[in-house]
């Protein structure tokens, strides 16, 4: 079995596009030997161009198949990460337990542990002091002096007035632009 090596296309998406634009001019045009000229010129063009979206199509279904596969691994390298990381805790849980146990039973002398290759010091947290806050109380339940008011956008709403204003804008009292209806993104469905 011989297999063809595919010839890639010199030409740019662009330069065919252009191709194109003019070979349509010519196929409307009023002069028969010009259609004529114009129809072999596309027939020629033609099976280059279907070449290159062939081109095109097949490099996008590439990446989306390199996209997936490198997402799933990172899923799986994440996982990995995560069964790490509770190997940690609970490790470092243990070790802190008996060190807490050893200095319980030594004094000042079980603060500090060394073996041949590491040392393990029983040290208190710095930074703010911790406070329990009450998980059972609603913030409003709190004094007022306790509680922040943070304002919130109501997006919802915007989008609702928006959609149902004349002009498509919305305004503030002082005559600013605030939100507009925007054109819709286009997408290529590819088979």
């Amino acid at each position: 079995m011989t297999t063809t090596p595919i010839k890639p296309v010199k030409e740019t998406l662009d330069d065919l596009e252009q191709q194109l634009e003019l070979l349509t001019q010519y196929l409307e045009s009023d002069n028969p030997e010009e259609r004529a000229i114009a129809s072999a010129i596309f027939e020629e063009l033609e099976p280059v161009l279907e070449q290159k979206i062939d081109s095109y199509v097949a490099r996008i279904n590439c990446l989306k198949a390199n996209r997936d596969f490198r997402q799933s691994e990172s899923q799986r390298i994440a996982s990995l990460a995560k069964q790490d990381s509770t190997a940690i805790t609970w490790l470092t849980d243990k070790l802190l337990g008996f060190m807490e146990r050893r200095l319980e039973q030594l004094g000042e002398r079980g603060r500090k542990l060394e073996g041949k290759l590491s040392k393990v010091s029983l040290c208190n947290n710095g930074g703010k002091p911790q406070v329990w806050i009450n998980p059972e109380l609603k913030p409003e339940e709190f004094p007022h002096r306790y509680v922040k008011l943070v304002p919130t956008l109501d997006t919802e709403q915007l989008r609702e007035d928006t959609v149902a204003s004349d002009t498509g804008e919305i305004y503030d009292s002082n005559g600013r632009l605030i939100a507009k209806l925007i054109p819709r993104g286009k997408h290529l469905r590819l088979t």
